[in-house]
């Protein structure tokens, strides 16, 4: 019975470490994906800014005037 419960306590013990270190992971998981939120938000600025200096769409859309 002793020996039982010494190995249910040190499971739950094991058990409680990886929870933690699972917490860490998401936590600087969640860090990393803000982030690249606000790049996504700050590239898709820049792009739209670029589509509108380009005009119409751009010339690289454009058919040769021998068209």
């Amino acid at each position: 019975m002793n020996e039982t419960i010494m190995d249910l306590q040190t499971r739950l013990a094991f058990q409680e470490d990886s929870i933690d270190t699972i917490n860490q992971i998401v936590v600087r998981q969640q860090s990393e994906i803000d982030l690249l939120k606000r790049e996504i938000i700050q590239l898709k600025g820049i792009v739209d800014e670029f589509r509108d200096t380009q005009g119409d769409g751009g010339s690289a859309t454009e058919l040769p005037p021998h068209y």
